[in-house]
C-alpha cells in the first residue's frame, strides 16, 4: 500500500488505488512550471505532495489574478479532467516540490466504475471551489497585511515547512495587490520579527503571531484543509 501526502490519493480505497496505481507517476516539479495554459485540453490531473500550485484567471492585456492555490490537500484539474472541457485558467508551480500526476482518461474511466471516486472528486471541487470564493471576499475585505500573513501561513501549511521560496511578485499574485505593496507589507512583518525574509527565501518566525495577524480566512481555509483529510481541529482557547 503505497502511502500519500495527498489527501486526495489518501482518500482513496484500496481497489481505487489499485487501479490509480501503474498509472500514477510521481513528478518533480520546478518553480514557476506551467501546468495548464488557458485553451489546454486536459490531458492530465495532479495530486502536489509538497508543491504549491497557482491557478490564475488571465486578462486580454495580460494582467492577471490568484483564483485559487492548491496544495497538498486536494488535486490540480480535477473539474476540467473529469468533464473533458478546455482549461480556461493558467496554472503554474509556485512552490516547487514533489506531486503524483495520472492520465485525466483513467480518472473518468474511474469515475464511471466506482461511485466512491465520484463521490470524492465532487467533495474536492466542491471544496476548491468554496476556497475560489473565500479568496474573492478576502481580496475586497481584508487588509493586505491580513492576506499576507494567511498567505504564508497556508504556504507553510501545504510545503509542510517553515522555510520556503517565495518571491515578491508571486507573494503579489497571491494577495492580489502591486509588488510594491507587497514590498512593504513584508518589510513590516519582518521589522516585528514575525518572518525572516531574504533574496526568495520565507522563513516564519512567530507563528503564533502571524496567527493572530491573519484574517478569519486562515481558520476557514485550515477548517477546509482538514475536513479534505477527514480530520477535526481543536481550537485552543
Amino acid at each position: 500500500m503505497m502511502n500519500f501526502r495527498n489527501s486526495f490519493l489518501s482518500a482513496l480505497s484500496p481497489e481505487d488505488i489499485s487501479a490509480f496505481g501503474p498509472h500514477l507517476v510521481e513528478v518533480s516539479l520546478s518553480r514557476g512550471e506551467t501546468l495548464f495554459e488557458v485553451g489546454d485540453a486536459p490531458d492530465l490531473v495532479y495530486f502536489p505532495g509538497n508543491a504549491v500550485t497557482s491557478v490564475v484567471t488571465v486578462m486580454k492585456d495580460g494582467r492577471c489574478v490568484e483564483t485559487s492555490t492548491i496544495g497538498c490537500e486536494s488535486g490540480v484539474g480535477l473539474l476540467d479532467a473529469m468533464i473533458n472541457e478546455k482549461v480556461h485558467s493558467r496554472t503554474f508551480t509556485q512552490i516547487a516540490g514533489s506531486a503524483f500526476r495520472l492520465p485525466s482518461v483513467i480518472l473518468r474511466r474511474r469515475v464511471e466504475e466506482s461511485p466512491g471516486v465520484l463521490k470524492l472528486l465532487l467533495q474536492h471541487i466542491r471544496a476548491n471551489s468554496y476556497q475560489a470564493e473565500l479568496s474573492a471576499a478576502c481580496n475586497v475585505l481584508h487588509t493586505i497585511d491580513q492576506r499576507l500573513a494567511k498567505w504564508l501561513l497556508m504556504t507553510a501549511d501545504r510545503t509542510g515547512n517553515a522555510n520556503f521560496m517565495l518571491t515578491q511578485d508571486y507573494m503579489a499574485v497571491m494577495a492580489g495587490t502591486q509588488r510594491s505593496t507587497i514590498s512593504t507589507a513584508a518589510a513590516a512583518l519582518k521589522r516585528v520579527g514575525m518572518v525572516r525574509y531574504a533574496r526568495g527565501q520565507v522563513s516564519i518566525l512567530d507563528r503564533p503571531g502571524l496567527t493572530r495577524r491573519a484574517c478569519e480566512c486562515y481558520n476557514e481555509a485550515r477548517d477546509q484543509f482538514d475536513g479534505l483529510r477527514g480530520e477535526r481541529r481543536v481550537v485552543k482557547t
